[in-house]
């Protein structure tokens, strides 16, 4: 792979998965409170070492962080 860089889409499906987890389907009452995402997962052979996750969470809030000395404070 590192000599060629072109991946195929089934390449890139089986060494690169990606999963996609849309929360915007909630009920108004949990919209307007923070979301807690927690992933667990299990595997049929062991995770090699040094295998990475990312997570890329998007968010359409804007958010002001306010700075009091020591404290950092998140208004929204």
């Amino acid at each position: 792979m590192i000599s060629s860089p072109n991946i195929t889409p089934a390449d890139y499906k089986e060494l690169f998965p990606m999963f996609v987890f849309d929360v915007t389907k909630q009920s108004e009452k949990l919209k307007n409170s923070p979301t807690d995402i927690q992933i667990k997962a299990q595997f049929s052979a062991n995770v090699l070492a040094n295998t990475k996750a990312f997570a890329v969470v998007i968010s359409d809030k804007s958010l002001i962080f306010q700075s009091h000395g020591q404290k950092m404070r998140v208004e929204y």
